[in-house]
C-alpha cells in the first residue's frame, strides 16, 4: 500500500474539507496510509477528526495581501496569496518540501494548493490535481482572465502572469528545481480531476477535462427539522463576509415561510431577528443533501459544494457572492436560469422581492430541475470510488 497527502491550502471553508474527507475515507479503508494537510485546522478537527483521518497544519500566508479591486486573473490572484514577495514564497515552498520529506507521500492530492504544486517540482513530487473550474484554470499562455470581470483583459492577465512567472521561477532556481516557461506548464504537468458540472465551470466547459462532478461528503451533522412542515422551505447558509447580510437576515425573519438557517461565524446580535421569528438556526454542519431534498429555495453565498448540491436538487437560489469565485459561480447559476444573484447593496425589500419572485416564478424551478433530471444518474459516491481508483493507479 502507499503513503498519501491530501493538501490543501487556499480554500477556507467546508467544501474542500469534504472532498479531502470523501478520497481519505475509501484511501484508508483500502490500505493507504492517508494525512492531510488543512487550512484551518479547528475545521479540520469537527470533519475529519471523527474519521479518525490525522491532519497537519498547511503552510499557508497568515496575512493577505490588500489590493485594490477584484484579482483580473489566477495568477493576480496568487500575488495576493503570497506570490508577490520571493521571501515569502519562498518560506512556504521550503515548508511544503519540508512536510513532503516526512511524510514521503507516493502520490500528492493537490486540492486547490498552487504553491504546494510548486514544491512539488522542486522535490520531484507526484501530484493529482482536484477542485473547481476557478481552482483549475485553462491551460493558457497566459492564464486567462476572469470573464466577467471589469478590468479583467487579456492585457493585464498577461502582465499578472508575468510577475508571478517571476517570482516563481526566483524560488524554483533558489531550490534547484527547473523554472517553468509559463504559469500554464506548472498546472498542465499533473493529472486533472474537475469535481464539479461542465456547467458550473467557470471558464466554461472544457471538452478535454475529465468532469467527475462532486465528491463532497460530511461526517457528522446537526440533526435538525424545519420549524415547520407546511408552507415554503427555506434553507440559508449564511457567512459574515455577506453582501447585504443584514438586509438578507432581516428578508428572511419576515418571510411567510419555514426557515432553517446554517451561520457559522455569524455574530448572535446579527441573527437576533431571526432567532425572534422563530428561524432555526444552527452554527455546526448540517446535512446539507437531506436539507435540499425538501427545501424549495436556498439562499446562500455561491459556494461550489452548496451550489452543485442545490442544482442537483432541483432548487432554485439566492446567490451574495462576496468574492470574484462566488460571483463567477453565480453568474453560471444565472445563465442556467436557476437562481438570481445579488449585487450587494440591496435593500431588506429588495431581497424580500427576490425570494418571492424566486418561489412563485416557475421558470427557476423548472431550469433547476432539468439540470437535476440530467445529472439524474451522477452519484458523489460512485465519482469518488472511481476517482481514488484513478489514485491508485498512478502510484504504480
Amino acid at each position: 500500500m502507499s503513503r498519501m497527502l491530501l493538501a490543501c491550502e487556499l480554500g477556507s471553508n467546508l467544501g474542500h474539507l469534504s472532498r479531502v474527507l470523501a478520497l481519505a475515507r475509501r484511501l484508508k479503508a483500502r490500505g493507504h496510509e492517508v494525512l492531510a494537510a488543512a487550512r484551518v485546522v479547528a475545521s479540520a478537527s469537527a470533519v475529519l477528526g471523527p474519521a479518525g483521518i490525522p491532519f497537519v497544519q498547511s503552510p499557508i500566508m497568515i496575512s493577505r495581501i490588500e489590493a485594490e479591486g477584484r484579482p483580473c486573473s489566477f495568477s493576480d490572484l496568487l500575488w495576493q496569496r503570497g506570490w508577490s514577495e520571493a521571501a515569502r514564497l519562498s518560506g512556504l515552498v521550503g515548508a511544503w518540501i519540508n512536510l513532503f520529506r516526512l511524510h514521503r507521500p507516493a502520490v500528492v492530492v493537490l486540492d486547490y494548493a498552487p504553491t504546494a504544486l510548486l514544491a512539488a517540482r522542486v522535490s520531484g513530487t507526484r501530484c493529482a490535481l482536484i477542485g473547481t473550474g476557478f481552482e483549475l484554470p485553462p491551460l493558457t499562455d497566459p492564464l486567462p482572465a476572469f470573464p466577467g470581470i471589469a478590468g479583467a483583459t487579456h492585457e493585464a492577465a498577461a502582465a499578472a502572469d508575468l510577475r508571478a512567472l517571476e517570482i516563481a521561477n526566483g524560488v524554483l532556481r533558489t531550490f534547484g528545481g527547473e523554472p517553468v516557461g509559463a504559469m500554464r506548464d506548472l498546472f498542465g504537468s499533473h493529472p486533472r480531476w474537475f469535481t464539479t458540472l461542465p456547467e458550473l465551470d467557470h471558464y466554461g466547459a472544457r471538452l478535454t477535462e475529465r468532469y467527475v462532478g462532486p465528491i463532497g461528503e460530511m461526517g457528522e451533522c446537526a440533526d435538525v427539522s424545519w420549524p415547520r412542515d407546511e408552507g415554503t422551505r427555506i434553507f440559508a447558509y449564511l457567512r459574515p463576509n455577506i453582501p447585504a447580510l443584514s438586509s438578507i437576515v432581516t428578508a428572511l425573519a419576515q418571510a411567510e415561510a419555514a426557515v432553517l438557517c446554517y451561520a457559522p461565524g455569524v455574530r448572535m446580535d446579527v441573527l437576533e431577528p431571526l432567532r425572534r421569528n422563530g428561524v432555526t438556526v444552527s452554527a455546526v454542519p448540517i446535512n446539507l443533501r437531506s436539507m435540499l431534498r425538501s427545501a424549495h429555495v436556498c439562499v446562500s453565498y455561491a459556494p461550489a459544494g452548496t451550489v452543485t448540491s442545490a442544482l442537483l436538487s432541483g432548487v432554485p437560489q439566492l446567490l451574495a457572492p462576496p468574492h470574484v469565485e462566488a460571483w463567477l459561480t453565480s453568474q453560471k447559476v444565472r445563465t442556467i436560469g436557476a437562481g438570481i444573484a445579488l449585487c450587494g447593496h440591496e435593500s431588506p425589500r429588495a431581497v424580500a422581492m427576490a425570494l418571492e419572485q424566486l418561489q412563485k416564478a416557475p421558470s427557476f424551478r423548472l431550469a433547476a430541475r432539468k439540470l437535476a433530471d440530467h445529472y439524474r444518474a451522477l452519484s458523489s459516491t460512485t465519482s469518488a470510488d472511481g476517482l481514488v481508483e484513478d489514485l491508485e493507479r498512478i502510484t504504480h
